[in-house]
């Protein structure tokens, strides 16, 4: 029941979340949209007031009614000879400023029928045309005065620069915040499902060797023994139950040393060769159970490293026992080490069941055991191969995993050399 309320509750946060943005983006565009249509009248209002500042000049509209039967370019020649073109242009750039818009343009005169002013009518739905007819200056209609803005960016983005770079940072660190927030809620759930499996599997590993210690020694108290093979059985198998127990607690104070990041660790020049023979000899027991077999081809000529014998002990018996608990047929293991440059890679493969593809990026997580249903035929609690690798990384290695279904796994651990 929690946990459907807390569902709802983030999805409800992520709907206020995601309504926000959205808002935040309408907001932005129709900024936009509402500074275009203040450009655009402001601009109309500007030649609207400069042709009627320039029909109470008697000289500019007489000069100009001269000129209307000029074609364009001989029209602004007579204008610019005559020092009416320049006047125009003040009057244009005044009332332009005026509205506080100060960007580059050209502006012309063209006749109402020309092929250029067809052009300028397609371009005026593009907002970079503005004309206003001058009929009121040379008292008659078919010439429009045009003015043309290459770019309208600037005006833009003085109105509205500061607030659109401010929105469209925040809506891209709000983009941010809610993956980053959607990654962690689901690292979260599975930390939660390994946990709760972690708490489940070490009930179901201490249950089975306290109750043949109790059992054993219930039978001992009450002398319930024929002879002494008898009582030794009893004795062996309480040894044997209290070394699984003290295997556990062992597994959970690696566990509690992965949680708080301590290990201790005692560096010395040590032969990789010998500590993986070491490994090998702690697994020859289970694997003769199993009727495996191990093979190793030491390709490696340098093989020094400096590392802490006791935790690369634990690394090469963990590779090893998984390679043996994942095997459904006799396990056939193969260990290699070979020199890449100044490092040393060891590699443990295995005739196992394998690893699909999406669960391989999980495999080094604390807790976490590939799903297998409701079989739970292999025991462990999912901190074997994050010890692996914090052991390795703490030495200046890195591992990794190659595996494919029902075909085996390959683990490769590459350290430095002693130099």
């Amino acid at each position: 029941m929690k946990k459907t309320i807390q569902k709802y509750i983030l999805g409800f946060t992520l709907i206020i979340i995601f309504t926000l943005l959205l808002t935040q983006v309408r907001w932005i565009v129709y900024s936009i949209k509402f500074q275009e249509k203040v450009f655009q009248k402001s601009v109309t209002l500007a030649l609207n007031q400069t042709i009627n500042h320039l029909t109470q000049n008697k000289r500019i509209c007489s000069v100009m009614q001269q000129c209307v039967a000029c074609d364009t370019v001989k029209l602004e020649i007579q204008l610019t000879s005559t020092g009416i073109w320049e006047k125009i242009h003040n009057a244009i750039d005044s009332e332009l400023k005026s509205y506080e818009i100060d960007l580059d343009y050209d502006f012309f005169i063209v006749e109402t029928g020309s092929d250029t002013i067809k052009f300028i009518k397609n371009e005026i739905l593009k907002g970079k045309y503005y004309s206003q007819c001058l009929h009121e200056i040379i008292g008659q209609t078919g010439y429009d005065l045009v003015v043309r803005f290459p770019s309208r960016t600037r005006f833009f983005f003085e109105k509205t620069g500061l607030m659109f770079l401010s929105s469209v940072v925040l809506i891209f660190l709000l983009i941010l915040s809610i993956s980053y927030l959607l990654k962690l809620y689901r690292r979260e759930l599975r930390i939660a499902e390994h946990t709760k499996e972690l708490l489940n599997n070490v009930s179901h590993e201490f249950k089975t060797p306290l109750s043949s210690i109790a059992l054993a020694s219930n039978m001992i108290r009450k002398k319930r023994y024929s002879n002494n093979d008898k009582l030794k059985n009893y004795a062996d198998l309480i040894f044997n139950e209290n070394k699984k127990l003290e295997h556990l607690v062992e597994s959970l104070l690696h566990l509690a040393a992965i949680e708080r990041n301590e290990f201790d660790y005692s560096k010395m020049k040590l032969n990789i060769h010998e500590i993986i023979k070491d490994g090998i000899s702690t697994v020859e027991m289970i694997l003769f159970e199993k009727g495996g077999k191990i093979e190793i081809d030491f390709d490696a000529v340098k093989n020094d490293i400096i590392a802490d014998k006791l935790h690369l002990t634990n690394v090469v018996v963990n590779l090893l026992s998984n390679a043996i608990k994942y095997s459904k047929e006799s396990p056939n293991i193969k260990i290699t080490t070979k020199n890449i440059e100044d490092k040393i890679l060891i590699t443990v493969k295995d005739n196992g069941i394998g690893i699909a593809l999406k669960y391989q990026k999980y495999i080094f997580d604390k807790y976490y055991r590939v799903p297998t249903g409701d079989v739970h035929n292999t025991k462990g609690f999912g901190i074997g191969l994050a010890y692996v690798k914090k052991v390795v990384e703490a030495h200046d290695g890195n591992v990794d995993i190659e595996s494919e279904l029902n075909r085996g796994t390959t683990i490769k651990i590459l350290l430095p050399l002693f130099n």
